[in-house]
């Protein structure tokens, strides 16, 4: 299975690097990541809703018609890490690929909400888009371990 993450913001550094190439490197091979990163629109000259539209265009642009796209937002269903490996374990079954879309810091616009098939919620937390990435990248690997009962998720 191929999963597909577009992330908003700024490029990461090397300890965050570091630590999203751990949990990749233990995946099987049959389950890739692929990052997409876009570059935050943030500039003082935009108002709050000018950068959420240009982020949503750039967002749109990478998503393809038959892309079965799941969404992060404080606004939506709320999980676990067994309900999340539900979800991937399922997916696996049933299509060959998942993208998730990880928005900028004044988050997603409606266009790209509608566009989700799923609108998934970690937290009411705000959480920096660089340090959610790593998150969502160690709850994938967490999944493959629940999925596969490895002592990894206790």
């Amino acid at each position: 299975m191929l999963i597909k993450i577009i992330s908003v913001g700024n490029k990461l550094n090397q300890w965050q690097l570091k630590e999203i190439e751990f949990y990749t490197k233990q995946l099987p091979k049959n389950l890739v990541i692929k990052f997409i990163d876009l570059k935050s629109q943030q500039n003082p000259n935009y108002s709050i809703e000018e950068v959420i539209q240009k982020e949503s265009s750039l967002i749109l642009s990478k998503i393809s018609k038959n892309d079965y796209v799941v969404s992060w937002d404080s606004s939506g269903e709320s999980l676990t890490s067994k309900n999340f490996s539900n979800f991937i374990l399922k997916s696996q079954s049933s299509m060959s690929s998942i993208l998730f879309i990880i928005g900028g810091s004044f988050g997603l616009s409606l266009e790209v909400k509608q566009r989700s098939n799923k609108i998934f919620s970690a937290s009411q937390f705000t959480f920096p888009h660089r340090l959610f990435r790593l998150l969502l990248v160690e709850q994938i690997y967490r999944a493959h371990t629940i999925i596969n009962n490895m002592p990894y998720h206790k």
